[in-house]
């Protein structure tokens, strides 16, 4: 996979730089930014679905769907969507991972089950086909569209922080899409709507972190209108690239 946030690790090296924010925002009381990153961290997911959906309703076809998880705890009590995130991140990331500073299985589900992780994710609609398909419609009397099967093709997975340059930002972990569906937009309609949900919570920055040795993704993020910063340690294996918004 080209599209990815490998942030789990930023994270960890600047754990207590975040840790010494904390006290000393505890010791000076809450600023705005600050203030701002709790309020998102409150709204609904009924609020983050409609502004999510609003960039990709022309987008999609009747058969691509979004949905937004406005906690992590949304996501444990669904397995399914959760082992396929986690799968998908491991098919599409774990090679490059190894060639840099190793994959973690632990460490990834970890990630995926942070206090703050939201998701947005897009499925699509498939029919059921065969004998059994229709067997179910007579057993339950159902219609064709509710023979619909939804099956999830994409996510992103982000966070609202305040960033290394003190600011209220969309953070986003990971943008990971199935094989099957690359090039298909899918990419951009996901980072637009963190990036809506972000403006519309008054954030001022969309970022994220990417390998060094993952030239398509910053290729891609470039397009978009991300850039690089000199916030990653010289010698990491990742770059931040940020975005006003």
């Amino acid at each position: 996979c080209f599209l990815t946030g490998e942030t789990l690790r930023h994270m960890s090296r600047h754990r207590e730089t975040f840790a010494s924010r904390k006290m000393t925002s505890l010791s000076r009381g809450e600023d705005e930014e600050e203030r701002k990153t709790r309020v998102a961290n409150a709204v609904p997911k009924t609020w983050l679905e409609k502004t999510a959906l609003s960039v990709s309703d022309d987008a999609f076809s009747k058969r691509l769907f979004v949905r937004c998880y406005a906690s992590h705890l949304e996501i444990e009590n669904n397995e399914n969507v959760r082992d396929w995130m986690y799968a998908l991140t491991e098919t599409n990331m774990r090679e490059m991972y190894e060639q840099t500073w190793g994959w973690n299985s632990l460490e990834k589900r970890r990630e995926l089950s942070d206090q703050n992780a939201k998701f947005v994710l897009v499925f699509t609609r498939e029919m059921k086909r065969g004998e059994e398909g229709k067997e179910a419609k007579v057993a339950l009397n159902t219609t064709d569209e509710d023979e619909d099967e939804e099956k999830p093709v994409a996510f992103a997975h982000y966070r609202f922080e305040v960033d290394d340059d003190d600011v209220a930002s969309v953070y986003i972990y990971e943008l990971q899409v199935e094989q099957t569906m690359k090039r298909s937009g899918l990419g951009r309609v996901l980072m637009r709507a963190c990036e809506k949900i972000g403006c519309a919570l008054g954030l001022k920055h969309a970022a994220l972190t990417v390998l060094k040795t993952n030239q398509a993704a910053r290729s891609f993020y470039a397009k978009i209108g991300y850039e690089e910063t000199d916030h990653a340690p010289v010698d990491a294996h990742y770059v931040i690239m940020r975005k006003r918004i």
